[in-house]
């Protein structure tokens, strides 16, 4: 068993700080409950939505992180296009 450590960090540029933190109080929620050993932030500074997950898991639980950062990804797609749909 080896036991694999680090950090994955997504910078976001949005139109606004008001458009950040819309979209940073939509996608937090959905950072609860992530698996053992996952822990993330999402936070932004001025138009930029920082997202930053780090990790300490073992080997065969590597994929629960790709896929605690590619649900981020899913849930930030649907966030922004609803955005877009309100003119935003």
């Amino acid at each position: 068993m080896i036991i694999r450590g680090g950090r994955v960090i997504l910078e976001i540029t949005t139109k606004s700080n008001e458009d950040c933190r819309v979209i940073a109080s939509s996608l937090s929620p959905d950072e609860r409950g992530l698996p053992q050993g996952v822990t993330s932030i999402i936070k932004c500074v001025d138009n930029r939505l920082i997202y930053e997950v780090e990790y300490d898991v073992d080997d065969d639980r590597l994929l629960s992180v790709y896929n605690t950062i590619d649900d981020f990804i899913r849930n930030l797609k649907v966030v922004m296009e609803s955005l877009s749909s309100l003119g935003r």
